[in-house]
């Protein structure tokens, strides 16, 4: 059967870990093959969380202060991870169709679009995608973002493309905010064409939150559950002021952040800067700094209040957080992405398997608006499976 044949009924796996480094999420989705808006509909979801070992020498990576042998070796761990998470998503999804092709987006340990740090522009992504091609028998795009960077754009956000196709009402102006370890918008306005979207990281997500817990919090906490410890602390607002005054916050986008801005220098400030207060002080105050470069980053993203802000990712079960983001940003309410059929945890993974099938049919991914890119190009590296037809 051909792939146009098969397009229409297509299935396409999404495989994700963000920059919290908590582990991997997988999802089967159906992409339509045609239309203005092609809406996915996802199939099945499953996660595999990182050993507390791996996770880690994940981190370490990132930090930079990993030993390359050893680096060498979590790309294959990180794989190995991501592909029972894939397997496990595929083993549930309703009977039908084989997978056509994988999206891994791999883990970032590096990004670096502008050579600011390394001399080149670049961004590094570990998980061996030989590895997911094995368990899942088909086609794997990778390296999704290196492409946008050789064309002069920042490599990153990359889901807005997703974001208009699952997302864009005719009437409402919608902005979408994934809550990973970097938080990142999508504007939509009803009238805006794909060219036209504007989407930036934020700044810090999760990142600074699970850092205080992981420094100071019960032994073996990756996260404050809920919000809950947070929840009974107070904000200094002129520490969450002198916070919100680091340039990126200033950036206009094009733009994206990484634990290059707001890893561990910046957690190292927060804590000398936070010296002696409590754990619930600091975690709502973390939270206000957080929600305060959403609220920036939707004033930037142009005027007007939007009618809807939809949430996601892991800190959008931060009661607390999501809480400062509705005040700072004065809007009665603020939903998850669940409301539009999208599951908080599961809305990522689904816009790389999206991005996987456009590299398969040879369509672009990138959105240059959003990433300052020059024109659009057709994402990722394509590593067959193993088997030969």
């Amino acid at each position: 059967m051909s792939w146009s044949d098969q397009v229409g009924s297509a299935r396409c796996v999404g495989i994700m870990s963000g920059t919290s480094a908590d582990g991997v999420d997988a999802v089967v989705i159906r992409v339509p093959r045609s239309g203005a808006r092609r809406r996915s509909e996802l199939l099945a979801s499953a996660s595999r969380p990182y050993s507390d070992a791996l996770r880690r020498r994940v981190l370490g990576a990132q930090e930079g202060t990993l030993p390359a042998r050893e680096l060498f070796a979590v790309h294959i761990e990180v794989a190995e991870v991501a592909a029972a998470a894939a397997r496990a998503a595929v083993d549930a999804a309703p009977a039908g169709v084989a997978v056509v092709v994988a999206g891994f987006h791999g883990q970032t340990v590096f990004h670096d679009p502008r050579g600011e740090r390394s001399g080149k522009p670049l961004t590094i992504q570990i998980g061996e995608p030989s590895v997911v091609a094995a368990a899942l028998g088909c086609p794997v795009v990778s390296n999704f973002r290196m492409a946008d960077i050789l064309q002069g754009g920042e490599g990153a956000p990359l889901v807005p493309r997703f974001d208009y196709h699952q997302f864009a009402s005719e009437t409402r102006d919608r902005v979408l905010v994934n809550l990973g370890g970097i938080s990142n918008l999508t504007r939509l306005r009803p009238t805006a064409s794909l060219g036209d979207l504007v989407a930036f990281d934020c700044g810090p997500g999760n990142m600074l939150l699970d850092g205080i817990v992981a420094a100071l919090g019960p032994s073996g906490a990756r996260f404050d559950t809920g919000g809950a410890l947070a929840r009974e602390g107070r904000a200094a607002e002129d520490v969450v002021r002198e916070f919100l005054s680091d340039p990126y916050f200033e950036r206009r986008p094009p733009k994206s952040a990484g634990r290059e801005e707001f890893g561990a220098g910046y957690l190292a400030r927060f804590l000398a800067r936070t010296d002696g207060w409590t754990l619930a002080d600091r975690l709502r105050t973390a939270a206000a700094i957080t929600a305060g470069a959403v609220a920036k980053g939707v004033e930037m993203s142009g005027t007007g209040r939007p009618n809807e802000v939809f949430v996601s990712g892991g800190g959008a079960k931060n009661a607390v957080l999501v809480e400062e983001i509705r005040t700072r940003l004065r809007l009665p309410t603020i939903a998850t992405t669940d409301a539009l059929n999208v599951p908080i945890e599961a809305k990522e993974a689904m816009a790389f398997a999206f991005l996987a099938h456009e590299t398969w049919c040879g369509r672009p991914g990138n959105v240059p608006s959003a990433t300052g890119a020059r024109r659009e190009v057709v994402l990722g590296s394509v590593t067959p499976p193993p088997t030969p037809r």
